[in-house]
């Protein structure tokens, strides 16, 4: 790699993009308009269960402005999906309105358009419904006695592993825990609202704005759905905001817009409202979480069981995979680890930032702090005592596992060593004060994608433009794929421009899974590298130094140049464990009449390979490490267990946290060299940094107060009334 004078690839870089959102200029998918222009608003199920007896459309259809009703009565007749498969799960077709059973309250039931937004919305408004109303499926406690055995768990983990005999290890610790955690129903919430605009050329090919996390996914999910060729179907998408899950699929309520603008031969936007969002996009399930640890009097774990029960829908299945962190976070000799669903009228729960170890993180983190404290050694020390350098649970070797030397770092940043281990030994006049950790982890996947490059030369003047189907939710994937093509090609940044978003440029996975920068900036790299090969070779000449691409182009005599490249894992990639890991260290003051808890001082240290750039990774790690407060305090999805729909439908009732609720936050980066991840030896940081966090402000809150809170969120009521310690 051609490195300038000043490396641009790990410096604290500002977001190329920020002058464009702070100026209003980054379009985001409901910002696209085209002439003729019409709204639509989607009808939702006001039961949890049964069926549409009847629909009537009559006062709707009637009212002003309006062009189309859509319902399962006139909807156009499609072919079933093909069965989900794990290559398909993101680009299979999506039926609409092709029956009237109902699974859950909110259930798209049809589609108005009209003119404009507010005719669009009074017509929904005089659409009778009636239904066949069935007693709907809702209560955790009341419906975990059917609970099963899935034949898989996300992301194709095994539903169960077992290794050695785990009640033998527990009778022969010194100390043991045997406790339930819960983690309730939580919503995504991005800042935008899901938006698609759908605009038709003829009825064989469409253009799709669309909020979406996986742009290259949506064209053929599209194409299968409305039975037109891929090449016909252009999506784009240069901005999100926000994703965190709930926009990897291209779901109801898009292929709807999509849907109506082809009948109605006219381009049809479509947003939903926040209300809407509790009901259609996905959600973390309900988790609950039995874990038993047993340790020997030295600290080492003899036994580890991490059984977790939830639910999934009465018409899909999704289970998220809870317990894969037990499975590789401690060497452990004896460990059972089992995942467990029952079916409930609620939506499918679909991924959300950090599926799996967000909430299994909590229970074991938890666990280990109550292990820690009856053994009564220090929970950092405990940690690294049972630190594994080897994956048990695939028997795979760690790329690099730097977690020990993330809590060292922290312990002494953080000043560990002013804890008491004495519950309620400190305190602020009537504020207890209290010290908590924990340890993360987060899978490091690398994948493959592609990217073109185009340079340009003006005399001197050289200007590069990179291109692929990728996403930039927030995160700063423009900034850090222009880092790595600048410095490759030997030019100043803002010579270099990203072009992203569009399912017309190179196939890319789309960020999700903690994929995304490594991905991304692996195929800008190939891309910029394969650009300079070929350069020198039609130049044929003999250089003293390494060539900027300015002297190639000029000794070439050329004024422009394309190449194209495609960046795959590397074929020993799949011999080593990949992972990101961190320790979070939380100060907590708790009100000791009130039960309010404040979060004033927090700090989290990732160690994640290389950082492409410590500004836009620390924005990540600050971001996980917010919505993990929220985890921690204040979120949660309130099923009315009669009617099946969410008692919390604004963001009055769902809480999340904001500026006054957020203190001191610093993020560190231990150093890390981790070539086998990828060539770049980059791991994503998009989900490591909400790992474990209700885990070290439950610890820290326990140590404040002596009341160990094991059902979240932590609420002042759960601090005030008599618990189990």
């Amino acid at each position: 790699m051609n490195r300038q004078a000043t490396p641009l690839i790990g410096q604290p870089v500002d977001r190329v993009d920020g002058r464009l959102k702070v100026t209003g200029q980054a379009r985001y998918a409901a910002e696209f308009s085209y002439p003729g222009l019409v709204y639509g608003v989607a009808l939702g199920s006001t039961v949890a269960a049964g069926r549409v007896r009847d629909i009537d459309t009559a006062a709707a259809e009637q009212s002003p402005g309006v062009l189309l009703v859509l319902t399962h009565k006139n909807v156009p007749r499609m072919a079933p999906p093909a069965p989900e498969t794990p290559q398909n799960r993101f680009t299979r077709a999506t039926p609409l309105l092709q029956d009237t059973a109902i699974h859950h309250h909110g259930q798209l039931i049809g589609f108005v358009v009209a003119e404009t937004l507010e005719q669009a919305r009074h017509a929904a408004t005089l659409v009778k419904v009636s239904y066949e109303a069935a007693q709907p499926r809702i209560g955790f406690d009341a419906n975990v006695k059917n609970a099963y055995a899935p034949a898989a768990i996300n992301a194709g983990y095994k539903t169960d592993t077992r290794r050695g005999d785990l009640d033998q290890g527990l009778r022969a610790a010194a100390g043991t825990v045997d406790a339930v955690y819960n983690t309730p129903i939580e919503h995504h919430h991005p800042m935008e609202m899901h938006a698609t605009v759908a605009a038709w050329e003829g009825d064989n090919k469409v253009t799709v704005h669309h909020s979406l996390q996986m742009v290259s996914d949506a064209a053929p999910a599209i194409a299968a759905t409305f039975d037109i060729p891929r090449e016909n179907v252009r999506v784009v998408c240069p901005f999100v905001g926000g994703g965190f899950g709930s926009k990897i699929l291209t779901r109801d309520n898009a292929m709807l817009a999509v849907l109506a603008a082809r009948l109605v031969k006219r381009p049809v936007k479509h947003v939903l409202t926040r209300q809407q969002m509790f009901m259609v996009v996905g959600l973390r399930q309900h988790n609950r979480q039995h874990m038993r640890l047993g340790a020997d009097a030295s600290g080492r774990l003899t036994g580890l069981g991490h059984d977790t029960v939830t639910h999934t829908s009465v018409h899909e299945e999704f289970v998220e995979q809870t317990g894969v962190i037990s499975r590789m976070m401690y060497e452990v000799p004896n460990s059972q680890v089992t995942h467990r669903a029952f079916r409930l009228n609620v939506q499918t729960p679909k991924w959300t930032r950090a599926p799996g170890e967000a909430p299994g993180s909590f229970a074991l983190e938890s666990a280990m702090d109550e292990l820690a404290e009856q053994l009564k050694i220090d929970p950092v020390e405990l940690r690294a005592r049972n630190d594994a350098r080897t994956d048990l649970d695939t028997g795979k070797p760690f790329g690099s596992r730097s977690l020990v030397e993330c809590m060292r770092i922290g312990a002494e940043k953080f000043g560990w060593s002013n804890r008491s281990a004495t519950p309620r030994s400190r305190r602020q006049g009537h504020w207890l004060v209290g010290y908590g950790m924990s340890a993360a982890s987060r899978g490091a996947p690398h994948r493959g994608a592609s990217a073109n490059l185009l340079l340009t030369r003006n005399g001197r003047d050289v200007r590069a433009v990179v291109e692929m189907c990728a996403t930039d939710l927030g995160t700063g994937s423009y900034t850090v794929i222009a880092q790595t093509a600048a410095e490759t090609l030997g030019l100043p940044l803002d010579k270099v421009q990203v072009r992203l978003g569009d399912s017309a440029l190179p196939p890319t996975p789309g960020s999700g899974g903690s994929w995304g920068a490594n991905t991304f900036c692996t195929a800008a790299l190939a891309v910029c590298e394969a650009a300079r090969q070929q350069l020198r070779e039609k130049v044929n000449l003999r250089f003293v130094r390494e060539p900027s691409v300015a002297e190639l182009l000029q000794a070439a005599r050329l004024n422009e140049w394309r190449a194209s490249n495609t960046a795959t894992p590397g074929a020993d990639i799949a011999a080593w464990s990949h992972y990101a890991f961190g320790a979070n260290f939380a100060e907590v003051w708790v009100d000791e009449d009130l039960g309010l808890v404040r979060v004033p001082r927090y700090m989290a240290v990732i160690a994640a390979g290389r950082i492409l750039n410590p500004k836009t990774a620390a924005s990540q790690i600050v971001g996980g490490i917010v919505w993990g407060i929220g985890n921690a305090l204040m979120e949660e999805s309130v099923l009315d267990e009669r009617s099946g729909h969410f008692v919390t439908r604004t963001l009055a009732d769902y809480h999340v946290p904001v500026n006054a609720d957020i203190g001191d936050v610093q993020v560190l980066f231990a150093p890390e060299t981790d070539t086998r991840v990828n060539r770049m030896g980059v791991k994503g940081v998009g989900e490591i940094g909400i790992t474990s966090v209700a885990a070290a402000i439950a610890n820290a809150v326990y140590n404040a107060t002596g009341r160990r809170v094991r059902d979240l969120p932590i609420t002042p009521d759960k601090l005030l009334t008599p618990i189990q310690a």
